[in-house]
């Protein structure tokens, strides 16, 4: 791409991404604490629906944790986790979706909005420059307004497509590939935000660690690498602990539970049935004893709530209440 379609546009977005890099602290969630975080959208969702209320605006007004901010996680992992839990955006899905890792560099340093890039490589393809950006604007007094998001379009990812032939509708596609994309897993740097505000931490476990070794260090010296040198020298990976563990094995239990029932179509769970008379059109009438009917459970079926409930796993975050809209 680069010896394809260089141009000042290119480059200034490469400088300017890079410089962004460099500066930002950085959070790579696991596999775990990203579907923990994913299971938390998934219950906003489905009960905003109704009012076409964003996600977003339940988390209420986050605090950043800096000026700019780096999260990752493994895209394909977490497209595993919403299939094999039957995730409401995956009703239509043949098998799990995603590929490689994503990121979302977001960058609070404009006064008027948050700049979100989102980086992810296309299925079985290399990462490329994403062909636009987020601006989420501000409201007059000074809060996010997830109601009044803008796209800023790359040019030099256009120009790039037109170079290499493709037509005007296969580009506008992946541009709205590429927004429905970003828009709707940016839910998860914003909920991993909220729980680091949390006073429990919403059952997340933030560990630092030394993002480059002595030895990368030493070889970035030797080969003049200063893009590297000039990165943060450590970051921040993001697990689970107890609390969202038992929550996580509790959802799964009541999953398989739910596709056993429904696959066995062989009725109620068993129960006792009182004696009673069973009449018929023609006249007849019989005498049935009492008699236990359906099926034993499954043995691993959990008895108790070991982690919040679909309907209250938000409380278990702590995060502030909405604010009301503007």
């Amino acid at each position: 791409m680069w010896n394809l379609a260089w141009s000042e546009a290119l480059q200034d977005f490469r400088s300017n991404a890079l410089d962004a890099l460099q500066q930002a602290k950085v959070f790579l969630l696991d596999h775990a604490a990203a579907a923990y975080a994913d299971t938390l959208h998934d219950t906003i969702k489905d009960e905003f629906r109704a009012t076409g209320q964003a996600a977003m605006s339940y988390l209420g007004e986050i605090t950043l944790p800096a000026k700019v901010t780096w999260v990752e996680f493994d895209s394909g992992a977490l497209g595993r986790s919403r299939y094999e839990r039957g995730s409401s955006v995956t009703v239509h899905d043949d098998g799990p979706v995603g590929s490689g890792l994503r990121g979302y560099l977001i960058d609070d340093r404009n006064p008027d909005h948050l700049r979100i890039t989102m980086f992810n490589p296309r299925e079985d393809s290399k990462i490329m420059d994403p062909i636009s950006a987020l601006l989420v604007k501000r409201t007059p007094i000074g809060r996010l307004d997830y109601d009044n998001v803008s796209e800023d379009l790359s040019r030099s990812m256009v120009d790039f497509r037109v170079r290499i032939g493709d037509p005007i509708e296969k580009i506008e596609a992946l541009r709205h590939i590429h927004f429905v994309d970003a828009g709707y897993d940016l839910f998860l740097p914003f909920a991993l935000f909220a729980m680091l505000n949390s006073p429990d931490l919403g059952g997340i476990i933030p560990t630092p660690e030394e993002t480059f070794t002595a030895k990368e260090g030493k070889t970035a010296r030797k080969f003049g690498k200063s893009w590297l040198l000039g990165a943060q020298k450590s970051h921040l990976t993001i697990r689970i602990g107890p609390k969202a563990a038992a929550h996580m094995k509790e959802r799964q239990a009541r999953r398989d539970f739910e596709r056993e029932m429904q696959a066995a179509r062989t009725g109620p769970v068993r129960h006792w049935v009182s004696e009673h008379e069973r009449r018929y059109k023609s006249g007849k009438v019989v005498l049935v004893k009492g008699h236990q009917r359906g099926h034993e459970p499954p043995p691993g079926l959990a008895t108790r709530v070991m982690g919040p409930r679909d309907d209250a796993i938000v409380s278990g975050f702590h995060l502030p209440s909405c604010p009301e809209k503007e």
